[in-house]
Formats: C-alpha cells, sequence, structure tokens
C-alpha cells in the first residue's frame, strides 16, 4: 500500500486519502488529497520525467516512456509514452491497461524476461 503525503496543514497522513486527478485551468494536471483530521483539501501537481530504462509502451511497443506519478487506486506508478498512451505499472511488474484493471492472463510483466509464456505467470 502507498504512504500518502502528510496533510500541509495538520501533518498527519494517517487521515489522508486519495480524491483523484483533476485537470487545472492552464491544462496541468494534479492528484488531489482529502484529510479527515482537520479536514483540508490539497492539489499536488503533477510532474513527469523521462525515464531511460522505462517499460515499453505496451501500445505502441514505444521505448519512449516517462513516469508521470502515483496511481493509488491501482498501487503502481502511471507511465505515459510520447503518442499519448497512458499505462500502470504495478510493485510486482504487472502493467495494466484501462479497462483491464482486473489482472488478467494477458496482462504483460516487466521485464518482459519474468511471465512464463506457458501459463501467463509470473516466474
Amino acid at each position: 500500500m502507498l504512504q500518502p503525503p502528510d496533510c500541509p496543514t495538520c501533518q498527519t497522513p494517517t487521515e489522508v486519502v486519495f480524491i483523484g486527478p483533476a485537470d487545472r485551468l492552464d491544462g496541468g494536471q494534479t492528484n488531489v488529497w482529502h484529510c479527515h483530521a482537520c479536514p483540508t483539501d490539497w492539489a499536488i501537481p503533477v510532474t513527469r520525467w523521462p525515464v531511460a530504462d522505462g517499460p515499453d509502451c505496451p501500445y505502441c511497443l514505444t521505448e519512449c516512456t516517462s513516469w508521470a506519478a502515483l496511481d493509488p487506486d491501482r498501487h503502481g506508478d502511471l507511465w505515459t509514452c510520447h503518442n499519448g498512451h497512458e499505462f500502470v505499472l504495478t510493485l510486482d511488474g504487472t502493467v495494466i491497461t484501462p479497462g483491464k484493471e482486473d489482472l488478467d492472463d494477458w496482462a504483460p510483466v516487466w521485464p518482459p524476461h519474468k511471465r512464463d509464456p506457458k501459463d501467463g505467470d509470473a516466474a
């Protein structure tokens, strides 16, 4: 489970919950958080960094991917490619694409050598 950020008002991390993503007026993106202890709502801007050794895009197989943010709903990292595709890489290496959150047998694993093609399970 991911550790939420500390509340900027009361510094309590245990009462903080993820509300969801939001778009800013200037076109940027943020992740919105809420503290049940005080209560305070705040947003953390989403920052994307290019990563030289990230997972390939499961849609177009490009190697040019960027880490976008933590994905609290799926307990992994959100990635994007330069073609605009988004996917999640979980802590165990499973790649999740939108609409396939149930982690069925098709889900690729990164690095690719971890997947056993005979049974679809991670090695």
